[in-house]
């Protein structure tokens, strides 16, 4: 880490103004439960490091405030900033240059880790809390052996499947446990990736250079939710030349999508590069495997659940972990307060059923179609200028679900109604907030 740019009075003061603005955006709750007592410890010039109280905290904070955390972080502290959220204690707050800690906890959505790793991981993702499971062995071995010192590795590794499956848990998992082994790892979002190389062809031949020899320099390259990419053929171009040096040089190369290569819509090349490797997918839990998960989860927050409650949500068929993992976090708060009970389980329940009643991996446009629907309005009505609050409402939450699928604003723009990037901006930020209100609606697009 380099040498912070600032003192510790000054970081105290610019975490304060975050904070400022976003009490007047996040939902009251949300405010006092989850941002109110958090603290910056730490600053380099690009990663800030913020306390909050518990793991389970940070875990909230990076899987539902992120995007409205990064977006005032990056007016408040300049461009380029990222925010890694970690538990309290676990840090020493110095703003000197820190290694990666030995065991990591916790770090935030967008954030860099505190060394040895470029681009973004969530170091909470281990392979320890990687539940194993028959529709994730073939992915799960095969990021396992690349960390196997003699093995003839077979690359590159493709994993894919519907959203909320672990694909995301699994990559951090092998770029926290390669960056700590000595290797060097670049593990980037698809969205990251463009970004930077936007960014360095527009700066001209030298920032584009280095650039090129940051990446193709790595031993392990990994890519998130690479369908975003479908489209960006410089991008993509620049993605194959990436992947072909670090083959050709003996290193590895794993990417994630949720949809197998042939479906990705990316050059014809590079799906077939991609097909030449290991293509594994992802599959929802079975009865026992959902079980194992929710006992699992339990343990991790110090909470005893009665086998009853373990049973009845085990027993509800969901294509999601993210959406079963919904409703053991819902029974642990309700145990914690000692309100657990069948009724308030049921209740949790029902809003599963709905979840799962969704297709396992919607397509934009079916996407819109279920947002419409909930808000009881039209996808003409999406698309249109109407300004009924319903309208307006799902219109917002529209944009914000697609953003978080990764969509460009511009692309945004163009699929609701042709509107400028600047509209789509408001939306999303508008939508983002009813989202963190609405536990029904995050579920359904979370599907």
């Amino acid at each position: 880490m380099s040498v912070s740019h600032t003192d510790p009075r000054d970081l105290a003061r610019r975490w304060q103004a975050v904070l400022g603005r976003l009490q007047l955006e996040v939902a009251p709750h949300n405010w006092e439960t989850w941002l109110k007592d958090t603290r910056a410890i730490r600053w380099d010039g690009t990663t800030v490091v913020v306390e909050a109280r518990t793991a389970f905290n940070c875990e909230w904070l990076e899987q539902r405030l992120s995007p409205s955390v990064t977006r005032v972080s990056l007016e408040i502290f300049g461009e380029g900033t990222v925010v890694a959220f970690v538990p309290r204690g676990t840090v020493k707050p110095s703003l000197d240059e820190a290694p990666l800690p030995a065991e990591p906890t916790c770090n935030g959505a967008g954030a860099r880790t505190l060394g040895g790793l470029l681009g973004s991981v969530n170091a909470h993702y281990t392979f320890e809390r990687y539940l194993p499971a028959e529709g994730n062995q073939v992915a799960l071995e095969s990021c396992r052996a690349l960390l196997e010192v003699g093995e003839c590795r077979i690359n590159p590794v493709v994993i894919y499947g519907a959203p909320g499956m672990g694909k995301t848990h699994l990559l951090h998992a092998l770029a926290t446990r390669a960056a700590h082994e000595g290797r060097a790892v670049a593990c980037l979002s698809a969205e990251q990736f463009a970004n930077r190389y936007l960014a360095a062809f527009r700066s001209g031949n030298d920032a584009f250079a280095e650039f090129q020899t940051e990446l193709r320099s790595t031993n392990l390259l990994i890519i998130d939710d690479l369908q975003y990419l479908a489209g960006r053929e410089g991008t993509l171009r620049e993605l194959v030349h990436t992947i072909d040096a670090i083959i050709n040089s003996g290193g590895d190369v794993v990417v994630a999508s949720e949809v197998p290569p042939h479906a990705m819509g990316v050059l014809d090349r590079l799906a077939s590069r991609l097909m030449a490797g290991i293509v594994a997918r992802v599959s929802p839990f079975h009865l026992a495997e959902r079980r194992a998960f929710i006992e699992q989860l339990a343990r991790e927050h110090r909470v005893s659940l009665p086998g009853w409650a373990i049973e009845r949500m085990a027993g509800c068929e969901v294509p999601s972990v993210r959406v079963l993992q919904g409703a053991v976090h819902a029974a642990v708060q309700l145990q914690r307060l000692n309100h657990l009970d069948l009724r308030r389980l049921d209740a949790e329940l029902t809003v599963l059923s709905v979840a799962a009643a969704a297709p396992a991996a919607l397509e934009d446009r079916e996407l819109l179609d279920a947002i419409a629907g909930h808000f009881g309005v039209t996808f003409d009505d999406l698309l249109g200028r109407g300004r009924r609050q319903q309208v307006t409402s799902a219109r917002a939450t529209a944009a914000a679900a697609l953003r978080e699928r990764g969509r460009s604003l511009s692309a945004i723009g163009n699929m609701m109604g042709k509107r400028d990037r600047g509209t789509v901006r408001e939306l999303s930020e508008r939508g983002q907030r009813l989202l963190e209100d609405d536990q029904l609606l995050r579920r359904l697009i979370a599907v």
